[in-house]
């Protein structure tokens, strides 16, 4: 059967392009589904969904929105793509999605694509995928590929030829070889935190999945941990080893780890499913090394890389974790169990390392001790959170969790 590759974009600056790549979809044997988010005039090619259908789809009319300013047409298209596409995909349209553009197109584009499914196949031509700018804004948690341009998408020439053409046929083989969304199968799945400064959960997941479990780790330095959140309030992830809180900490700070405007552990407080809880990376954050706070001379600290520089918290920086921590989990109407690593919370934090600072990672503890509500098991590990007792201590108290849950 042919797969259908939807091509969104704006049919009245990117006419010659659209065309360009509906005709080599074609020829490569599959159907292209025009979908148009033009903002301003028309086109001779006459799309399969109209920009009025788009703009219908967020709420709104043809009319009102010719009335809005340039800003607010981008966000309302937006609104619209990122309604409609996953509408089409559920009622079989299309099986693949692309888009062309620069930031306006790039805007509306990813936004329809983020959208979608994981492992349904989308790939966005920009202009702006480049430079000093983050790729964070475009992709999210979402599986984007975005394809750099390199010249500006204004006609055919021996520059964009290429990169379309390498754009349609990295699409095609995608919808043609995979184009199946993220689907759980029979294994009960758990979702992990780690990073590279406690990566002993490498081992507690190895031991999990001789039980038959499926363990997906997610890397706390932002996008993990709002990936993880968004699985696990879609109900794919039915357990979790949250052994790494580093992003609270970045929340704290507003820092580049953070995970933006999503709260870390509230999706699994809400769903009530297993957690094993850590507070592995709680003890430090992150700086650039052009960008060191002003007190370096009075925190301890140690380079991570050439660029990052894990400095240790004060014990008044990591009581406020703590406090937001406890809030969280005691929320929780689910089972949860919360280990505490005495011999520290990253791999410098360890007994004589140079993040190791008892009075600081005490504060911390003393609070999970104290602060915790009746119902949450509290256990001590005499360990480092990247020692092999650690890590066999959460495997233990996540098969205790399954175990309980199996009875209700």
């Amino acid at each position: 059967m042919k797969k259908t590759i939807a091509v969104m974009a704006s049919l009245d600056t990117k006419e010659g392009e659209i065309s360009f790549m509906k005709e080599m979809i074609e020829r490569l044997g599959c159907r292209a589904l025009i979908i148009d988010v033009s903002a301003l005039g028309g086109s001779a090619i006459l799309p399969d969904v109209s920009r009025e259908e788009v703009i219908q789809a967020g709420g709104g009319d043809w009319k009102s929105f010719q009335a809005k300013k340039k800003h607010e047409k981008i966000a309302a298209m937006s609104e619209g793509a990122s309604i409609l596409a996953p509408e089409l995909y559920r009622r079989g349209l299309f099986d693949a999605i692309m888009s062309i553009g620069g930031v306006q197109n790039t805007t509306i584009g990813v936004a329809a694509m983020k959208a979608l499914p994981i492992g349904v196949p989308k790939l966005m031509v920009s202009t702006v995928a480049s430079g000093q700018r983050t790729f964070e804004p475009l992709v999210g948690s979402k599986d984007i590929i975005l394809l750099p341009s390199v010249a500006d998408i204004a006609g055919i020439n021996v520059l964009t030829r290429t990169i379309l053409q390498n754009a349609v046929a990295a699409i095609i083989g995608m919808a043609n070889n995979g184009a199946k969304p993220l689907c759980a199968g029979d294994e009960l799945i758990i979702g992990a935190t780690l990073m590279g400064v406690t990566n002993g959960l490498v081992q507690a997941a190895r031991l999990l999945e001789k039980d038959g479990c499926q363990v997906i780790s997610f890397h706390s330095t932002g996008a993990g941990g709002r990936a993880m959140e968004e699985l696990i309030a879609g109900g794919t992830i039915k357990a979790v080893m949250d052994l790494t809180l580093h992003e609270i900490i970045a929340e704290m700070f507003a820092g580049g780890f953070s995970a933006g405007a999503t709260n870390r552990l509230d999706a699994a407080c809400k769903a009530g499913i297993p957690q094993v809880i850590a507070p592995g990376g709680c003890d430090f954050i992150d700086y650039g090394i052009d960008e060191l706070p002003p007190d370096m001379d009075r925190r301890k600290y140690v380079f991570h890389n050439a660029d990052i520089a894990h400095i240790k918290l004060h014990k008044e920086e990591i009581v406020r974790a703590g406090s937001i921590i406890v809030e969280r989990l005691n929320r929780n109407n689910g089972s949860v169990t919360v280990l505490i690593p005495l011999g520290g919370f990253c791999q410098a934090a360890s007994r004589g390392g140079p993040l190791w600072d008892p009075e600081v990672d005490n504060a911390l503890i003393e609070i999970l001790r104290t602060r915790l509500k009746p119902g949450i098991k509290v256990i001590e590990v005499n360990a480092n959170i990247n020692d092999k007792e650690f890590s066999e201590a959460a495997v233990e108290a996540m098969r205790e969790l399954l175990a309980d849950k199996r009875k209700q």
